[in-house]
């Protein structure tokens, strides 16, 4: 292959400052800088084989808290951590 590979919506790096809730329609990849303090990011139903990268850009203690589509707390993330969730039919995972 000649070409690099490229996803579709590629990475989303944004500023929130509001709870935010991913759909399918979102990237892959979620580089999230928070200034609000904690903050929810929650994932969409499962559908098999899904996954999202998320990573807290922030500089401060303002952590994002992930949920699963239950508002089950998956992973709490705090400046410059990570997390690779995926899930099957029926729950999300965290692979990290």
């Amino acid at each position: 292959i000649d070409t690099a590979l490229q996803l579709k919506n590629g990475l989303n790096a944004e500023t929130i400052t509001a709870p935010k809730v991913l759909t399918y329609q979102d990237s892959t990849y979620q580089a999230l800088k928070n200034i609000t303090g904690s903050l929810d990011v929650t994932l969409p139903t499962p559908k098999s084989g899904c996954s999202f990268w998320i990573k807290s850009r922030a500089t401060s203690s303002s952590n994002i808290i992930v949920k699963d589509h239950n508002a089950a707390t998956l992973k709490t993330l705090t400046a410059g951590d990570g997390v690779l969730v995926s899930c099957d039919d029926s729950a999300w995972y965290d692979l990290t």
